[in-house]
């Protein structure tokens, strides 16, 4: 197997582990907001929180309620299980520019030197 492969296997375990955290907090934060002890209705508010959990704002909202409310998860650690794709892209983008930054730098340096040799060729 290769490194790529290997690549794959972990980051969609990955993927599936956090999405499985991310639709048990928002199952829980449904049963919390409208305080269902029925074991159908759990069911159900289950499968719906299979599609609430994607939407791009009311999934996280209320998985943050039920991993802080419910679990007692400092609001911290919650707030990295729903928003843990734009962490690690910040980072991402925050090397990126540094390395475009230096590039930059280093063209400058080098049309700087191509300028003195024309001054002094003209000369």
């Amino acid at each position: 197997m290769n490194k790529i492969s290997l690549l794959l296997i972990l980051s969609a375990f990955f993927y599936i582990t956090i999405s499985i955290f991310q639709i048990s907090a928002v199952a829980d934060a449904i049963k919390l907001i409208l305080m269902i002890d029925n074991t159908f209705l759990e069911g159900i508010i289950f499968i719906v929180s299979l599609f609430i959990t994607f939407t791009p704002l009311v999934g996280p909202i209320l998985g943050i309620i039920g991993a802080v409310l419910v679990w007692d998860w400092n609001i911290l650690f919650a707030l990295l299980l729903f928003f843990w794709p734009y962490f690690f892209g910040g980072i991402a983008w925050t090397l990126f520019n540094k390395k475009k930054a230096r590039k930059k730098e280093e063209e400058k340096s080098f049309d700087a030197e191509d300028a003195e040799i024309i001054e002094e060729w003209k000369k």
